[in-house]
């Protein structure tokens, strides 16, 4: 295992970190205490920048996503820790379409001894949305109606009337194909959403497509309409 010849035992810690060694031994026992408080739904993952192709150092809870320790940064990887090269993400949306579950991920990126390392907590949610959802069907008493001038500025109507037309759908964003996706458009569109100013950025972000996606969407339903009226 790549990690063994880091890691000298979480007990071997003792609260001061002078070399890489000692960095990292700190960093495992902080994913350990994370991932331990936050149960199974909270992965856990440190990561060698530096060695994509065997990044994984130490990983905790890996079955959220189906990773070890000695597996390669994916393709989104790489990408999310470039952009968080001396920083980090907090709370973004982890796309995996391969094993479809709503996952919330935070990464921090830091160079420590030479090296640059991540380390990443990734929280499985679906046990929560399904949750969520169920909430909303108890508490729902019928459907919702709104004006387009009452108190509600434009995002929070556009955030309403998403919410509603997805729970509608009765899927994940994330297992939306591209006909579910379509379907969903369809259904916003014909409840005016997309008359409402910057109803296209806010959509496009949500459901993790282009906005040029979206306008080809509604330009895909347009034309169906058009053939429609023609017959």
């Amino acid at each position: 295992m790549i990690f063994k010849k880091y890691f000298m035992g979480k007990d071997n810690y003792k609260g001061s970190v002078n070399d890489y060694d000692s960095f990292i031994v700190f960093l495992d026992t902080l994913a350990v205490i994370i991932s331990e408080m936050f149960g199974k739904n909270c992965e856990v993952v440190i990561s060698d920048i530096d060695n994509p192709e065997k990044s994984i150092l130490s990983i905790y809870n890996g079955e959220v996503t189906g990773r070890k320790v000695g597996d390669p940064l994916s393709t989104r990887s790489e990408e999310l820790i470039e952009r968080s090269k001396g920083g980090y993400n907090i709370n973004y949306k982890k796309a995996n379409k391969r094993i479809k579950k709503e996952i919330k991920s935070s990464t921090i990126v830091v160079k420590a001894f030479g090296r640059n390392l991540s380390f990443c907590i990734n929280y499985d949610c679906d046990d929560l949305c399904s949750i969520q959802s169920t909430l909303k069907k108890f508490l729902s008493m019928q459907d919702d109606v709104y004006d387009e001038f009452d108190i509600y500025d434009n995002g929070q109507i556009v955030e309403q009337k998403f919410e509603i037309e997805v729970e509608k759908m009765n899927k994940s964003i994330v297992s939306m194909n591209k006909a579910d996706r379509l379907t969903l458009i369809r259904n916003l569109k014909n409840s005016g959403v997309f008359k409402i100013q910057k109803s296209v950025p806010y959509i496009a972000e949500k459901l993790g497509v282009s906005r040029y996606t979206i306008y080809n969407y509604l330009n895909e339903i347009q034309n169906e309409k058009n053939l429609e009226s023609e017959e």
